[in-house]
């Protein structure tokens, strides 16, 4: 594997800037300006054609005039100009740079043009660029930022790939004041050349980044996208927020499978079988993040509430629970060394809750750290500690009265909480604030000091620990790559060779389906009433007669499907009208499989990404409900036992009404065949089996729809 790029754009000993001028409003200078600002320690040369200095720096008329060839170059220049610029970087020697410049491949046909130019003058000199259309990049620990806004946080261990500049130049100051720290961000632009796979792979090496946060628009290599996020996600969580599912342009394929598969159900499967954890907002990315980033893993799903208020207690516990975390009720025994503290209108339950107890000791000293040494409790969340914030807003009230300075009444209501920040590090378990004052709250900005996380919201505090949760499922789901063997090939090969000469009919398609090994009902194609009859006789009686042709696909709604027929006679008459309404189709006659429990499962190739499978409920349920799950091809028996389980009606696998518990080793390995089938027979487009019958606890096919 040839060495990844960003390692030496992140770390550059050099860099020249074009773009930059005297003029501090020109987005080059201001770029300049914050490079300069961060404290890179490497020599910055802007390339001007008529200033002699940049801010007081010797610039450079030409990129042929740089006393050296800098290790990377910062490109804010006229978009006409970039191609020549980056041939002379090439022939200077330079092997990386940034393009910020916009024009390209977002504009239209001449900016595409113009960005494969660039893209075959960067190749001709083993140029590897950021860009085009990007904001630049952050190293806070060189320190290095090329970016528009100036960084004002200290290092920190959460890292970004953005597919949207704004969110790693716009949003320093946010970051800063919600306790957010970085330690690389990565704009990927248009990437042209290095994009969202090899970010996420380097900053899956990266050894300062213990959480990454990713903006997505689109996913261009789907396949690595997975390959990578699978080998990053056991060791350090990946986050994710993706914004480009709800297109209304999402095919609906002639099967039912195409129609559940749409772009969002596709990335939100690809995310669960990486072992991504999805944000719903890029808040979520930051601070959720910042959160994976700082606090031990969940070792298990028992959280402590403390609170001085009922309201928030009981929504921090409510959304626990939602999340599949525990609030448990606390030992006797504990329950009476927490109540040894508490003033008589406190509980000593879980959530502990002092109700507006203004005496931060409890809060801050000798409570969390009674909850945090128990063996009952896994992780803290703690709501409503009060210090300058609170002040402040009291002192209007008390000035006059008191004849108190500000400065000695915000004293009076300091939280020590030195010992408090210590305790995830001493014990090993997340502790996750709540609090509605910010860094005006003298509390607060010691959290942020000691990188733990405050939330605006108890929900908010709440849902992180939830996403700790999810770290730790994802981590172990994918401990294991179970493989089944492949088929028979032979086999396969003839009968794909004489389908594509006929078409898949749903006979054909039922024995292809057979060949790798997935279970089908008995059923014989017949061509006459009266082989129909005999194949009848043979199944035994009830059966079902369905028109058999290769164009025929939804056949209920075309009057094709006989069910439940019981003597010769019937048999004639269901050949005898399916023969009124398609006097070309064979007749299908199949045993009645007398179903406990309908599912659906199936292929599909939706564009830009390898095939899907899908599976989930079932019979008329399957669009009505769209309870379905997504995972992407290939998969491992723990991928489709995973997906099985992601189904809202999970229940309905276990022994549900008198019936036995689904058979999921027998389920999920139908999953992995559709799999197998995939990669062996890529002509076929679309596999609908609707529905997938649970019998005495195992799957059976009763009706299959290929889509070639």
């Amino acid at each position: 594997m040839s060495a990844n790029p960003l390692a030496a754009i992140m770390a550059p000993r050099s860099i020249a800037v074009v773009g930059a001028s005297n003029n501090p409003l020109k987005m080059g200078s201001i770029q300049y300006l914050n490079l300069r600002h961060s404290g890179f320690p490497g020599p910055v040369l802007p390339v001007h054609p008529t200033e002699k200095t940049v801010f007081g720096l010797e610039a450079y008329a030409t990129i042929e005039a740089l006393p050296m060839a800098p290790d990377l170059a910062l490109l804010v220049v006229p978009g006409r100009l970039v191609v020549e610029m980056i041939e002379a970087f090439g022939r200077r020697g330079t092997r990386h740079a940034v393009v910020i410049t916009a024009g390209f491949g977002e504009t239209g046909d001449a900016g595409r043009q113009r960005e494969e130019a660039l893209k075959a003058a960067a190749a001709r000199h083993g140029l590897r660029f950021l860009g085009p259309n990007c904001m630049g990049l952050v190293n806070t620990r060189l320190p290095l930022n090329v970016t528009a806004a100036p960084l004002v946080a200290p290092p920190g261990h959460l890292s970004l790939v953005s597919q949207s500049g704004t969110y790693i130049t716009q949003t320093l100051h946010y970051l800063n004041e919600r306790g957010v720290r970085l330690n690389q961000a990565i704009s990927v632009g248009n990437e042209a050349d290095i994009d969202l796979v090899d970010g996420l792979e380097h900053l899956g090496a990266d050894p300062e980044t213990r959480a990454i946060g990713l903006y997505i628009e689109s996913i261009r290599r789907p396949e690595a996208f997975l390959a990578a996020a699978r080998r990053i996600t056991p060791h350090k969580p990946i986050i994710a927020q993706y914004v480009g599912g709800t297109s209304a342009g999402a095919r609906a394929g002639a099967s039912h499978t195409a129609a559940l598969a749409g772009p969002d159900e596709v990335v939100d499967g690809l995310f669960r079988q990486a072992g991504i954890i999805r944000a719903r907002s890029i808040e979520e990315v930051y601070r959720v993040g910042a959160a994976l980033a700082t606090q031990p893993p969940l070792r298990g799903r028992r959280i402590a509430i403390l609170t001085n208020s009922g309201g928030p207690g009981t929504a921090m516990a409510d959304t626990l629970e939602r999340l599949g975390l525990e609030v448990p009720a606390f030992s006797p025994a504990l329950r009476e060394r927490i109540q040894a503290h508490l003033p008589s209108h406190a509980s000593a339950a879980n959530p502990v809750d002092l109700t507006f107890h203004t005496d931060m000791t409890l809060m801050a000293r000798t409570l969390p750290a009674l909850l945090m040494a128990s063996d009952e409790v896994d992780g803290l969340l703690i709501h409503g500690i009060m210090d300058t914030g609170w002040a402040d807003m009291a002192y209007p009230v008390f000035q006059d009265l008191f004849q108190v300075s500000r400065e000695d009444f915000r004293r009076n209501f300091h939280a020590d909480v030195d010992a408090l920040v210590d305790l995830p590090s001493r014990w090993g378990k997340p502790l996750v604030i709540s609090s509605f004052f910010g860094r005006e709250d003298r509390a607060v900005r010691c959290f942020h000091a000691a990188e733990v996380p405050v939330f605006d919201a108890p929900e908010k505090a709440a849902a992180a620990m939830g996403a700790l949760l999810d770290r730790r499922g994802t981590s172990a789901e994918l401990e294991t790559e179970e493989r089944l063997p492949e088929p028979a090939h032979d086999r396969v090969r003839r009968l794909v060779q004489a389908a594509a000469r006929q078409g898949w009919n749903e006979f054909t398609a039922k024995r292809l389906l057979a060949a790798f090994g997935i279970p089908t009902c008995r059923e014989t194609l017949a061509l006459s009433p009266e082989a129909a009859a005999a194949a009848a006789r043979e199944i035994g009686f009830p059966v079902a007669v369905k028109g058999c042709a290769a164009h025929l696909t939804h056949k209920s709604e075309l009057g094709l499907v006989h069910l439940n027929v019981g003597s010769p006679a019937d048999v004639s008459r269901a050949c005898a009208s399916i023969a009124r309404a398609e006097p070309e189709a064979g007749f299908l006659v199949a045993e009645m499989v007398r179903g406990e429990r309908e599912f659906i499962a199936g292929l599909h190739r939706p564009p830009g990404f390898p095939p899907v499978v899908v599976f989930g409920l079932g019979g008329i349920w399957a669009e009505a409900l769209r309870d379905q799950a997504v995972r992407l091809a290939p998969l491992s028996l723990a991928d489709a036992r995973s997906q099985i389980g992601a189904i809202r009606a999970s229940a309905a696998l276990g022994a549900f009404r008198g019936y036995p518990p689904v058979d999921r080793e027998a389920l999920a390995q139908v999953l992995v065949r559709l799999a197998q089938l995939a990669a062996a027979c890529p002509a076929i487009r679309e596999i609908d089996l609707n529905p997938l019958v649970i019998r005495a606890g195992r799957p059976v096919v009763v009706d299959a729809l290929f889509v070639a």
